[in-house]
This record gives structure tokens, sequence and C-alpha cells, in this order.
């Protein structure tokens, strides 16, 4: 009985770090996990994105089951080998990304519908940028000792190795496996996300949606920032987003005009069904006037009506904001 016990007490952190992996991350990355835990990424499946859910109780089913899996709980590895979805499932519920699934993407793999996530399967090493440290070998957890043994300080991570090298951490490939195109059966690409505008531009997907913010990275050393892991966008907003767009205001004969500069390198709003808004309104009078807004969208089409993403074949309607875009108000402004 006392073996069995035993074994039990064993088997008990085994079967955790299993079922919920990036828990384990919480000891030594406090900040970012409780990020992570707000993101888009944790949020990601049928559980806990209502949206998401939407879709797919509209999306006709086959006998492939679940396949937005690939992207929106790859953790989940039940249901990426069978379909079959357990909405009660405790990966879906706090990990389907996990810390782990995206810190061992090794490579991505360039499809014709979609892109592909290719893991090194390694649960223990993990790929990250640092720029300080690329070029070096992988880190080991070390333990070093001065002044005759009586000082002992350790080194790199006592959980996992660290391998600074993958240039996908860097140059933000590492996203592409999952935020580039999704084409549908028809050919039509109903994400485009790798609309790119400028690919000369140093902007990357980890420079822009996570982006260095005050806090140590880790428990074992302090660091004065970290990349933030709520990942800032429609969901998390960020100040530092605003410096990826501008607005530029001129008078005209009948009204004024207004310019939307997007530096970032991919369109503003990709998505299927998100729609963005700019609000304008006068001062006048010591009076607020609200205009109408202008709606930022791409709505999709099949047989010259809106459909949904997986039935369309064409584009009905395109206002986004690429490089650049100008919109015009028939209002005249006052002198001041």
């Amino acid at each position: 009985m006392q073996k069995f016990f035993f074994i039990l007490l064993a088997l008990t952190p085994a079967l955790f770090a299993v079922s919920n992996q990036s828990k384990v991350c919480q000891k030594c990355h406090p900040a970012i996990y409780s990020e992570y835990y707000n993101s888009s990424h944790r949020k990601a499946s049928v559980v806990n994105d209502p949206i998401h859910k939407a879709c797919w109780n509209q999306y006709p089913k086959s006998a492939k089951g679940y396949t937005c899996a690939k992207c929106h709980s790859p953790t989940d590895k039940k249901v990426m080998k069978t379909g079959i979805l357990t909405e009660n499932d405790e990966i879906q519920r706090e990990e389907p990304i996990s810390c782990a699934f995206c810190h061992t993407i090794k490579e991505v793999d360039k499809g014709t519908l979609s892109n592909t996530n290719i893991s090194t399967g390694k649960l223990k090493e993990f790929f990250t940028a640092e720029k300080s440290k690329k070029g070096t070998k992988t880190a080991h957890f070390e333990t070093k000792s001065s002044w005759f043994g009586l000082i002992k300080t350790s080194q790199n991570s006592p959980y996992h190795k660290i391998n600074y090298n993958n240039e996908n951490y860097y140059n933000g490939n590492v996203c592409m496996g999952c935020h580039s195109h999704t084409d549908n059966n028809h050919g039509l690409d109903i994400v485009m996300l790798d609309a790119l505008i400028d690919k000369n531009d140093k902007n990357t997907c980890i420079s822009c949606h996570m982006p260095q913010v005050p806090g140590s990275k880790v428990t074992l050393h302090q660091s004065k920032t970290h990349a933030y892991h709520g990942i800032a966008g429609i969901h998390n907003m960020n100040k530092s987003m605003g410096k990826y767009i501008d607005f530029k205001v001129k008078q005209t004969a009948d009204g004024f005009s207004i310019d939307v500069i997007n530096h970032a390198n991919h369109a503003l709003f990709g998505q299927p069904y998100r729609e963005g808004k700019l609000l304008v309104s006068l001062q006048r009078d010591g009076k607020t006037l609200p205009l109408k807004p202008f709606v930022f969208t791409r709505i999709l089409a099949k047989d010259g009506k809106p459909a949904m993403p997986w039935n369309a074949d064409a584009t009905l309607k395109d206002t986004l904001i690429y490089a650049h875009k100008k919109i015009d108000y028939a209002q005249p402004l006052q002198k001041g």
C-alpha cells in the first residue's frame, strides 16, 4: 500500500505537467504567465472564444471533425489526432495554445491553403530571442563557484534548456504558421495577414504585438523588461500600437479629408467580418457634433451576396487600410 501511494505521488506531478504544461511556467515567469492567461492565445479555443464558437457552430461538419484545432488548439493532441472536440476538456480551457507549443516551433512549412507549424516536440528545450546571446550554444543549467567554493551562482533555467539561435524568433516568422494566409476551397484568402505592404519593413509580428514592457521576464535573475505576452491588438490594446498608424487632416473646398497612414506590414483589419471604425467629431460653439463613422471592413461574397468565409469566392466590399487611405467629409469647417 505504501509503495502504491508513493508511486501515485510520483506520477501526479508528471500527469499535471502533461495536462497543463503552461502552469509549470508560472513559477519562474509569473508576469509573463499572467499576461498569457489573459491573451487571445489562451482564449483561442471554442470553449474560451464565443466568436470562434459561433463560427464553428455554423461551419459545415465533415468526417475530419474539428479542423480548426491546427491553430486554435494545437496543444490538444487528442483533437488534433481524432478531430473529436471535447468542449469541457482542461486543455481547451486552460492552454489551447500552450507556452511550450509556441516556444518549440522550429520552422514553418509554407502551404498553398495555409501554413503549418513544425515543432521539435521537445518539452524541455525552448527557443527564444535575445540578441546578445544569438550565436551562443544551447544554454543549460549550471552552477559556478568562486572564492574557493564559498560563493555559488546559478545560470540559466533548472527546468529547461534555452536555444537562442532560431532566426524565426527574431524575424517574426514563428507567427506565420497560423497568422498568415488561410485560403478556402475556392482559393480565396479569408485572413490575408501576409498581405505585406513593404517587405523591407523592419517591423515584425513580435516587435509590434509583443513589445518590450516593464517587469522582469524571469524570477531567477532580474531584467528591466520582457516581451509582452498578452499579445497587443484588438483584445489587449497597448499604447505602443499607436506608433504604427498616423492621421493627417486637410481642409478641402467643400469640407475636409483625413489621411490614414498604416505603418504596419499588413492590412488593417484583414480577418473576415472584423471591423474598424474611424470616429470623427467637430467641436463647435461649445458642442460636440459627431459625424457618421467610417467603417473599415472586408465583406466576402458568393453569387454577389455576403457569404460565410468557407463559401465565399469573391470580395463584395473592401475598405481596409492598406498603406494609405484617404477619407473625404463633405462637412465645411469654420474659421479656427
